[in-house]
């Protein structure tokens, strides 16, 4: 049976990374673009990591890396020094040998989406630009792709770099609300669902124990931790964007609900705040009526853990994908 095709819209960093290899290590999809997006690191930086990561895992002669937009559709300085100076902690990845592709990441979600239509799912894990760039040079979009899951948003917890906001949504509000209020169908993997799966020095252990094949990946993992505890006082990292590609294979991971999200963009303190309107209390609110007009579009929203071990499954999903 001929696997399904994805395209992973990411902005290496370091769990982005890891999300990557967890894809391949799935073996459930026919990754048909990595394409790049500014976010953790800047633009320029997140096309060196992308075009790095497609060498490292062996898949740089089959999977074209495209650069994404210049800027945010916000146009709001979203800078972070969370995932080290690279983007990657401290690593410096040998370039891809293949040639640079020359065709923006927004261009090659239309193609591949007209291409592949009613087929093509793609993962977004980091702030939604390219996606929402995708959309505004074609709105139609939003009915050729069979799924869009991304990582981003806070439906009922705090954010992580705002009392109200998640970085991805914060980083570019505005690409966020055009794709929720576009139609497309989608599910939303926030900090709901990701700080209930972490990744442990126990689980780093195993890693290291597979010897040959993990030591990127046991480096990245390395750095992750030392982030969290750094930053957060944690002693684990939770596992943002590898559940977005999880929950795209296997919704089990996390507990949803169905309803409305609407991206706070206008206001400062309130800038990138996702307000879930759950569909069981659609028409209860009392919102204007533009806000409740936005009820029409629904999209699934990850409220939380779900039965089955998600933590698990990626570690002994990383341990099948080694770098080559």
């Amino acid at each position: 049976m001929a696997l399904a095709p994805i395209v992973l819209d990411s902005d290496p960093g370091l769990d982005d990374a890891v999300a990557l290899q967890y894809l391949l290590g799935c073996g459930l999809w026919d990754l048909k673009a990595y394409t790049a997006v500014g976010g953790n690191v800047p633009m320029e930086q997140v096309f060196r990591n992308a075009r790095g990561l497609a060498r490292a895992f062996g898949i740089d002669g089959d999977v074209p890396v495209h650069p994404g937009a210049g800027r945010t559709i916000s146009r709001v300085d979203s800078a972070s020094d969370f995932h080290g100076p690279t983007g990657l902690g401290d690593e410096v990845l040998a370039d891809s040998t293949a040639p640079e592709q020359s065709e923006p990441a927004a261009a090659a979600l239309l193609r591949l989406s007209r291409q592949y239509e009613g087929e093509l799912t793609v993962v977004a894990t980091g702030p939604l630009t390219n996606v929402a760039t995708a959309l505004l040079q074609d709105p139609s979009f939003a009915h050729r792709v069979r799924r869009l899951v991304f990582m981003g948003g806070a439906a009922q917890v705090p954010g992580n770099c705002t009392p109200l906001a998640e970085f991805n949504v914060w980083a570019d509000p505005d690409a966020a609300d055009i794709v929720v209020s576009s139609g497309i169908p989608y599910t939303m993997v926030g900090l709901d669902a990701t700080h209930g799966w972490h990744f442990t020095h126990e689980d780093l252990d195993r890693l290291v124990a597979a010897g040959p094949g993990q030591e990127l990946t046991v480096r990245i993992m390395r750095a992750y931790l030392k982030a969290y505890d750094i930053n957060r006082g944690q002693g684990s990292c939770p596992l943002h964007d590898p559940l977005a590609v999880g929950v795209a294979a296997d919704e089990s991971f996390v507990t949803t609900g169905s309803g409305t999200v609407v991206v706070e963009c206008a206001s400062e303190l309130g800038r990138g705040q996702t307000v879930f309107l759950p569909k069981a209390k659609a028409g209860s609110y009392n919102y204007p009526s533009r806000i409740l007009d936005r009820e029409k579009h629904t999209g699934r929203v990850a409220l939380g853990t779900g039965p089955r071990d998600f933590s698990a499954h990626f570690t002994e999903t990383l341990l099948r994908r080694p770098t080559i």
